[in-house]
């Protein structure tokens, strides 16, 4: 998933840079590259990067009281902050879920020089978010590493 989120980005990075050159040498702008990367491509880059951004330690945290508490009542405190954490996540996938389908069911579109399918941009959210929420729910059921918390 973060090698398709990081494939969006680079696609958005090399659109949006053939959009500047194009419309200050040629004035010849690309007319769709705007709409297909704001709502489509750093969509997908942002959601489908949270689960591995998680994994990789790209989140705050406050170890301060984490150092205060002994290792059980740490453990608990990560376990269920990754519990509440993960059903969260589930809720906002499930609105972003609904929104999707309404969308799609009811064919929404951003009408434009290219009418786009508001579907396609929201579909990503539901898969990152729920994907994330599993990661925090298996990070919840696996020992849990001391020595990992030191480095966030």
């Amino acid at each position: 998933m973060a090698a398709l989120g990081g494939i969006a980005i680079s696609t958005a990075m090399v659109l949006v840079c053939t959009d500047a050159v194009m419309r200050h040498l040629f004035s010849a702008p690309l007319t769709f590259q705007f709409t297909l990367t704001e709502s489509y491509l750093m969509v997908m880059s942002f959601a489908l990067a949270l689960p591995w951004g998680y994994r990789s330690g790209g989140r705050i945290r406050i170890s301060l009281l984490l150092a205060t508490l002994g290792d059980r009542n740490r453990d608990i405190l990560v376990r269920g902050g990754n519990i509440v954490a993960a059903l969260y996540l589930v809720v906002l996938g499930w609105k972003a879920l609904e929104k999707t389908t309404s969308a799609f069911g009811n064919n929404d579109l951003v009408m434009g020089v290219i009418d786009w399918p508001v579907g396609w941009s929201w579909v990503w959210l539901p898969i990152g978010l729920f994907t994330l929420a599993l990661r925090l729910l298996v990070d919840a059921a696996l020992p849990i590493d001391p020595n990992a918390d030191s480095a966030h």
